[in-house]
């Protein structure tokens, strides 16, 4: 099994993501552009940026290789929890109870903003599944 947050997971990702029409139009839907970091809780730094115009990523590489890149939303869980997320998040349910008991942790960015907006909650339950 490949690493989580390589530079190989940022391919296929990648890919799972932008083959995903519904993620995709959702997104675009909405004018989403952003660049989304993943990453370890309590690391200082992020693992993986993501970077997303209209609801395509157009970017992902590693931490390593974009130290200056700045998140507009930047995600954080404990390894053995994103593990457990891997292709089948908690739900709607689940991800409230995940953020509000700190097991999903938004350093940056507004999850309540982001979960109300159906356009963004969709794609955003859905991204578990291309872990």
């Amino acid at each position: 099994m490949e690493n989580l947050f390589s530079e190989d997971w940022a391919n296929r990702f990648t890919k799972k993501w932008n083959s995903t029409n519904e993620m995709v139009s959702q997104l675009a839907a909405a004018n989403f552009d952003s660049i989304v970091a993943f990453g370890y809780a309590d690391a200082p730094t992020p693992e993986v940026f993501i970077h997303i115009n209209q609801g395509r990523i157009t970017e992902a590489k590693p931490y390593a290789l974009a130290p200056e890149t700045t998140a507009d939303w930047d995600l954080r869980a404990k390894p053995e929890q994103w593990l457990k997320w891997r292709g089948n998040g908690p739900g709607i349910t689940g991800l409230g109870v995940a953020v509000a008991s700190r097991q999903l942790q938004f350093v940056t960015g507004d999850y309540r903003r982001m979960i109300r907006q159906p356009l963004l909650a969709g794609p955003f339950l859905k991204f578990f599944a291309f872990l």
